[in-house]
């Protein structure tokens, strides 16, 4: 009993800290955005403010989903790392950061265009960025992630991402920028790889949910 209560209280307090983290941040956000509009003007804060917006309904609504597959699955595996011990779990703990910033890197990277920038910024084909991208994750997936414990449907999920993952980055590098369909099928394949990372995430969580000890 001793033991919950801590292990209560400890999640207590780091949950605690992260809101007053949350808070400091959101502070610090709110006074930029007020400093820079009081610094320049109206017009120009709005590119900041601005809604998504176009000539159709649901404009821009696959790079909407994307993003929210991207940065819900960073979340999950944050929410993992509270269900393990980080002392006892290191590697599982290392794997699941990983994870957490690799996921919320992707979700900015695919809001603001980041690899395409670099793209043209080093002169290559940013698809190949992306490609670098996803052998890191491989790299962090063989050393950390230990697959064999994971459950059997998160592997097939991972398994059917990275089959998508790599028909999106061969279409985007091969396939002529002007082909019919090249469009549809280059973010229709990225999408659907973010829903299978999301699955893959949201498996491993529901393992750690249901072996978890019930304390009372």
């Amino acid at each position: 009993m001793r033991d919950a209560y801590c292990e209560a209280v400890s999640i207590v307090n780091i949950s605690r800290i992260s809101r007053i983290l949350l808070f400091l941040l959101l502070a610090v956000y709110s006074i930029t955005l007020m400093v820079t509009e009081w610094q320049t003007s109206q017009p120009y804060v709005r590119q900041f403010f601005t809604d998504i917006e176009g000539d159709v309904f649901f404009y821009a609504i696959n790079t909407s989903l994307s993003v929210f597959l991207l940065w819900a699955t960073a979340l999950l595996f944050g929410v993992c790392l509270l269900c393990i011990d980080k002392v006892q779990q290191r590697q599982a703990y290392w794997f699941y950061l990983s994870q957490v910033i690799m996921f919320t890197y992707l979700g900015f990277d695919e809001r603001f265009l980041i690899h395409e920038h670099m793209g043209l910024w080093l002169g290559r084909n940013d698809a190949y960025l992306l490609l670098g991208l996803g052998f890191v994750e491989i790299g962090l997936l063989v050393w950390l992630g230990n697959l064999r414990q994971k459950p059997l449907a998160a592997r097939y999920f991972l398994y059917t991402a990275a089959v998508f993952f790599a028909m999106m980055v061969v279409i985007d590098a091969k396939f002529p920028s002007q082909m019919v369909l090249r469009l549809s099928l280059e973010d229709l394949t990225k999408l659907w790889a973010d829903v299978c990372l999301f699955l893959f995430a949201w498996k491993i969580l529901t393992q750690h949910i249901s072996t978890a000890p019930l304390r009372i």
